[in-house]
């Protein structure tokens, strides 16, 4: 089975960038792109999407929820915060039940990750500052790492 559908070079320009937030969303991005070509409700989507188009709006998305990801941790908000605007940003004439149903598959996304995480000794949301050597791992190995 192939995971790697959103490319991790998608989440860093430099050494910089291979952090641990840029890693979890990496993940997320990922693991959102499955959720989506498993939900039912978003068959249509499929099939009016390309593959790419929809791993690019796995990789805005995921991007987008980093400054949530860093408001919850910095203490300036109490959680992450799934937007309705995200959607609408990448698909501005998207009708309301497709935002639904991408937001609710985002969620459910969110969750498993967050299930995936538990018990990581990583911890990138915890430390998502740091570092992340796996994305120099995944260059040598392949995914999974």
């Amino acid at each position: 089975m192939d995971f790697d559908h959103v490319k991790a070079e998608r989440f860093y320009m430099d050494d910089g960038d291979k952090i641990k937030l840029n890693w979890f969303c990496y993940e997320y991005a990922n693991n959102l792109y499955m959720a989506i070509q498993k939900s039912e409700k978003l068959q249509q989507y499929r099939a009016c999407h390309s593959k790419s188009e929809i791993s690019s709006f796995c990789v805005y998305f995921s991007k987008r929820l980093r400054k949530s990801i860093y408001d919850m941790q910095t203490g300036k908000a109490r959680a992450i915060v799934f937007s309705d605007d995200y959607v609408k940003e990448f698909y501005p004439k998207s009708p309301l039940e497709l935002e639904k149903s991408l937001l609710d598959t985002a969620t459910d996304a969110w969750e498993e990750q967050l299930l995936w995480c538990n018990g990581c000794p990583t911890r990138c949301l915890t430390d998502c500052f740091e570092i992340c050597g796996m994305f120099d791992t995944l260059k040598r190995t392949g995914w999974p790492t």
